[in-house]
């Protein structure tokens, strides 16, 4: 893998990717603990294939299909997990530090100098609260960052932004990402890195709203802007190129009539 891809894997983890435990049951009753990442993607969103073409691309994993709609990138193996976690976590913004974490324990639960090879039931459900805590408390990336690279954008964007392109009413155009309050430093980093506005989402509590104007008044920031995160977005890259193509329209016929 390229530093791009990882790059672009890394935001859109930090969007849509799952990295949880996995409990097996022993004979003894006694359970034993993985970790598994997963990434999941419907069709009429992924519709050029880029999920189900990650483990050729990665070397890493497989997929699996859902309700014939859904496909579904899961890694589970410890030597592919061990060589793509670190990677993806350096780059991450928002679930560096939880994923940091469950791979921490994880290596010191299968550690060969760690008595306590098992958990009990008891044991499992102090875990598995603690992962939950963990998500909600273990937020932002390892190292500070001062500004976010154009690949791990697009990737982000193509898991939680959206980009609206109506032309018919009043040249309305622009990018929004919507996160829970609890990522709210995601946002206010894009905010810092791009301007905009944060505001709050009136249909659902806790939930937090960044808003990017790309129209006709911010012509030249929005054809600068688009042209970057065009270059590697997969899933949302249609659309751009839409908006890129109204505004470098608009600008020759500008240019043609002065």
């Amino acid at each position: 893998m390229n530093e791009s891809l990882v790059k672009y894997l890394a935001g859109l983890l930090d969007a849509d990717g799952c990295l949880s435990f996995e409990k097996h049951i022993g004979q003894d009753n006694r359970i034993r603990i993985g970790i598994k990442l997963s990434l999941v993607a419907a069709n009429h969103i992924d519709q050029h294939g880029f999920v189900p073409s990650l483990p050729k691309l990665t070397g890493m994993g497989s997929t699996s299909i859902t309700q014939g709609k859904y496909i579904t990138w899961a890694v589970g193996k410890r030597s592919e997990l061990e060589m793509l976690l670190p990677r993806l976590i350096k780059h991450m913004v928002i679930k560096a530090k939880h994923w940091q974490w469950l791979l921490d324990y994880w290596r010191i639960y299968r550690s060969q100098d760690h008595g306590q090879k098992s958990l009990s039931l008891e044991e499992w459900n102090t875990l598995y609260a603690q992962y939950k805590t963990s998500r909600a408390t273990n937020v932002g990336p390892i190292k500070p960052k001062n500004h976010p690279t154009w690949a791990w954008l697009a990737g982000y964007l193509d898991g939680d932004g959206c980009y609206s392109f109506r032309t018919s009413k009043n040249n309305n155009m622009r990018l929004s990402v919507t996160a829970h309050i609890t990522d709210i430093s995601c946002l206010k980093f894009l905010q810092n890195a791009f301007g905009g506005t944060i505001k709050n989402n009136s249909a659902t509590e806790n939930v937090k709203v960044w808003w990017l104007g790309l129209g006709p008044a911010n012509r030249s920031f929005a054809l600068s802007f688009l042209s970057s995160v065009v270059k590697h977005s997969r899933f949302k890259k249609h659309k751009i190129e839409q908006m890129i193509h109204y505004h470098r329209q608009r600008l020759s016929v500008s240019k043609a009539t002065a």
